[in-house]
């Protein structure tokens, strides 16, 4: 059986896109919620069914500008736990 040019075109399609995917995987991946004492009780608030949202408005009691301010190229939104998984 010997494979056609359109059979061939379409493998090399298949890998491009494969590469792609996993080349875009490898970099930028955000680090962990840690697993401490300090954000057990967001990670069992999870556990139990809170909302999300509700369980990420205790994030700012913490990472605020007088306490432990987030980096300068740390995206300005409010929602922790979508990038930084329990």
């Amino acid at each position: 059986m010997s494979l056609k040019r359109r059979d061939v075109i379409f493998l090399l399609f298949a890998a491009v896109i494969v590469a792609a995917l996993v080349v875009g995987n490898l970099g930028g991946k955000t680090p962990k919620l840690p697993d401490d004492g300090h954000h057990r009780p967001f990670v069992a608030a999870l556990a139990r069914g809170e909302v999300r949202t509700t369980v990420e408005q205790g994030c700012v009691t913490c990472h605020n500008p007088r306490q432990r301010s987030l980096s300068p190229k740390h995206p300005p939104k409010e929602q922790c736990l979508i990038c930084h998984e329990p």
